[in-house]
């Protein structure tokens, strides 16, 4: 592992710090999402606004949950107000259906949530 603030130029590794920050992570119930929450908290995160479509408990006084659908404007700009300042975004909201994707809605619905959904929380979270 490379020290806080490296950067190991000859792997691409890079390791960020995350005491003491605000992390946002979306995605965060289940899977990678949740990994990612419980890493932070490992890492020493100061407080961890674990995001997601659906209400979830998480018992650490450290997490807020937040209910966050990426492709609903309105819930994106209620994430906004609850936040308030963050140091990261974990952006790791994403759709992963097998469908038949020379289906167009089936498209536009991968696209709205793993290319759309990502940049319009990333702009509203970190103009």
């Amino acid at each position: 592992m490379v020290p806080a603030g490296n950067v190991d130029k000859g792997d691409a590794t890079i390791y960020f710090a995350i005491a003491d920050k605000t992390v946002l992570v979306t995605g965060a119930n289940r899977g990678l999402g949740r990994a990612l929450v419980d890493e932070a908290l490992m890492r020493g995160a100061k407080r961890v606004f674990a995001a997601s479509r659906q209400s979830m408990v998480l018992p650490n006084e450290r997490v807020t949950p937040l209910i966050l659908d990426v492709t609903d404007p309105a819930q994106i700009e209620e994430a906004v107000a609850r936040v308030g300042s963050l140091d990261i975004l974990i952006n790791n909201a994403g759709e992963s259906v097998p469908d038949d994707l020379s289906d167009r809605s089936a498209l536009e619905q991968h696209l709205s949530v793993n290319l759309y959904g990502t940049l319009d929380v990333t702009q509203a979270l970190l103009p």
